[in-house]
């Protein structure tokens, strides 16, 4: 009985003396995941695990910058890292599309050079520097004042530019999705005219869609996830 006891008593020495090792090794594997506080105005920026998404963020992403919205609804695991109990998925899911958060199907160079090559047909040359898919909420803004205040290319052609944009194509959905027409914007469904511009007819831009084109960014990463590999 007595021998017994001596070896209950060092069994628990042992756990005592791990104890401590455990925790810091717990703790080492968290400070490894990255859990940090990102203040909102570099959400844009930073980049942070997929396990640990930082919650002032999502609302940031959404808003400012949708095309890292991937980040927010990406796949939990880390790229090439499996379940040993079951085969990865075989239905990833499509690009362009609400399942993988509208991730672009095609690159932002080649995207921006169909975007350029429609603009050079139908729209004036002084116009031709909206031609790209900005989808930076700063940049975006910036780009409409300084096209506005310098009257360097009419409101009268955001529609040629529009219809360039999603190469025929309707992406409200994606829009809907971003919030383009929730009731806080105070313009009802206004806004996803310009995320259809053929099947809604846009044929006139006014001052009226200034909130509209405030969201510009969301607007040009949704026209951009509608364009499909080619």
């Amino acid at each position: 009985m007595e021998f017994i006891c001596r070896i209950i008593m060092r069994l628990l020495i042992v756990l005592l003396l791990l104890l401590p090792l455990a925790s810091a090794q717990s703790d080492e594997f968290e400070g490894e995941l990255g859990c940090p506080e990102v203040p909102d105005e570099s959400c844009c920026r930073e980049k942070w695990d997929r396990r640990c998404v930082p919650k002032n963020c999502v609302f940031q992403v959404m808003r400012n910058c949708p095309d890292r919205k991937a980040l927010l609804f990406g796949r939990g695991a880390s790229a090439g890292v499996h379940s040993v109990r079951r085969s990865p998925s075989k239905d990833e899911p499509k690009c362009g599309t609400r399942e993988s958060g509208y991730q672009p199907c095609t690159s932002k160079s080649v995207a921006n050079k169909l975007f350029m090559s429609c603009c050079q047909l139908y729209a004036p040359p002084e116009c031709h520097h909206m031609c790209h898919y900005e989808t930076d909420h700063t940049e975006a803004k910036n780009l409409l004042i300084d096209t506005l205040k310098g009257d360097k290319c009419s409101l009268k052609h955001f529609s040629t530019i529009l219809y360039c944009a999603s190469q025929n194509r309707d992406n409200r959905r994606c829009c809907i999705d971003l919030d383009l027409n929730v009731p806080q914007l105070r313009v009802g469904s206004r806004c996803l005219r310009l995320c259809d511009p053929s099947g809604t007819a846009v044929d006139r831009i006014t001052r009226a869609d200034a909130t509209c084109l405030f969201n510009w960014n969301v607007i040009m990463f949704c026209h951009h996830s509608g364009i499909r590999e080619l």
